[in-house]
């Protein structure tokens, strides 16, 4: 019989106390999300997102190789000199595409929870060569 995850407690527990992780919530059919369950499985992941603040999908069909390439890039772009990385930065940006920040802000966090991100547009091929950094092409 399948755990009642019905609030954020018996979620919390199922998955971090109890140890069945995120693979035990993909194991109690969050797997189906292209399927007629898909309204239920989408509002499952969003609460999760929600009260535990992270999920993971698993047997998506992207291969590991680009997954590799994509983590790569982005050690390749954050690895830079300071000076490389703020011609990106959020406002100032000569490229439309591009924008380099971060999302700390020490008058709004309770807790030194923050990330650092580049966001790159993607359109064509040829304006992702025109606009995007050399580490990120």
């Amino acid at each position: 019989m399948a755990p009642i995850l019905d609030d954020k407690s018996s979620l919390f527990n199922f998955v971090v106390q109890d140890g069945y992780g995120v693979k035990g919530m993909v194991d109690l059919g969050l797997s189906t999300l292209d399927g007629p369950e898909h309204d239920r499985v989408a509002k499952e992941i969003a609460r999760a997102a929600e009260t535990l603040g992270f999920f993971q999908v698993v047997n998506h069909s992207v291969p590991i190789e680009l997954l590799e390439n994509l983590k790569d890039t982005a050690h390749s772009f954050f690895g830079q000199a300071l000076e490389k990385k703020v011609v990106y930065r959020k406002g100032a940006s000569p490229s439309p595409l591009v924008k380099y920040g971060t999302s700390f802000v020490p008058e709004k966090e309770k807790a030194l929870e923050w990330k650092d991100y580049i966001s790159m547009t993607y359109t064509t091929d040829a304006e992702a060569l025109q606009h995007w950094p050399v580490e990120c092409k």
